[in-house]
């Protein structure tokens, strides 16, 4: 899908600008930018697309992307069902190059962050799960509530460094990624993720897709497999899952309603994906979050 250009007013007086969001939910374009971003997701949950990358996102989601990366963040669909004013929270924060090479670049002291401008081209995350997490939540946390242009940028320099040192991360874009700078791509990928997000709870079959991308089915296979890295099916039940998931933490729903809600006809088949994706049965999921462990039993 073709990205749109989207301009950042940073201003010529500063280096780095910091916005907070509350919103019902995430539903930006697929879109690019000069400037490097940090987005941090406080409240909400969904799909997170960087790049040729597709994956959940979750509270707790923060990633580095990088100069022109294209990205987009998508709530789930129940987000629209029943909009709630602040059920979505995030802090982005996008600075410019000016800041990164002329200046950084210069100090000696810094030298340790530049291995984040070496993964930023292809996004990085970072596992919020981490025990050293908790220092950069403070310091995004912070950043977001202060004004001082000065104090802003004490606050982003110690942030940089706590990133560039972090013990867990991974990187998101394939490092052959290019993006197809298309515009009737831009628009078949569009209608592809709309009619997923909208009717996943239905079946779903590769003739009724294929029809909605204007593609033959296996032209469809292809077209999917090398924009994503999946499979359509792969994409399908994640979201499904992802779904499930939510579902068992947040209403009472039996496991076989649960199943139904989320798209899938059968019983075996939706423990055998759940299980596939979490590592564990849908009630031993459901009872790990109930209980509130802080660490994972094993599964049953």
């Amino acid at each position: 899908m073709k990205p749109s250009f989207e301009k950042i007013s940073i201003g010529e007086e500063r280096s780095l600008l910091v916005k907070k969001f509350t919103c019902s939910y995430f539903d930006a374009l697929y879109h690019f930018h000069p400037e490097y971003e940090l987005t941090y997701i406080v409240r909400g949950h969904g799909q997170r697309f960087v790049g040729d990358s597709v994956e959940d996102f979750k509270e707790g989601d923060l990633v580095l992307l990088g100069s022109n990366l294209a990205h987009f963040w998508r709530s789930d669909a129940s987000y629209y069902q029943a909009p709630d004013p602040s059920g979505s929270e995030a802090i982005v924060i996008h600075f410019s190059e000016k800041l990164v090479d002329p200046v950084l670049g210069m100090i000696p002291e810094f030298s340790v962050i530049q291995s984040l401008w070496r993964r930023a081209p292809q996004g990085v995350a970072f596992a919020s799960d981490n025990e050293a997490f908790g220092t950069i939540r403070e310091l995004l946390l912070s950043l977001s509530t202060t004004t001082r242009p000065a104090e802003q940028i004490l606050l982003f320099l110690r942030l940089l460094t706590e990133l560039a040192t972090f013990p867990e991360t991974r990187m998101l874009a394939s490092e052959g990624y290019v993006p197809r700078l298309n515009e009737a791509e831009t628009e078949r990928m569009r209608r592809i993720l709309d009619y997923t997000l909208q009717h996943f709870r239905e079946p779903i079959g590769l003739p009724d897709i294929a029809k909605e991308a204007h593609l033959s089915e296996a032209a469809f296979c292809r077209y999917f497999r090398q924009r994503t890295q999946k499979p359509y099916l792969s994409y399908l039940n994640e979201l499904r899952v992802g779904h499930a998931r939510q579902l068992l933490i947040a209403s009472s729903m039996s496991v076989g309603q649960i199943a139904l809600d989320s798209g899938f006809q059968n019983l075996s088949h939706f423990h055998r994906l759940f299980r596939r994706f979490t590592g564990y049965s849908p009630l031993r999921y459901r009872q790990i979050y109930q209980l509130g462990a802080k660490t994972s039993p094993s599964a049953s």
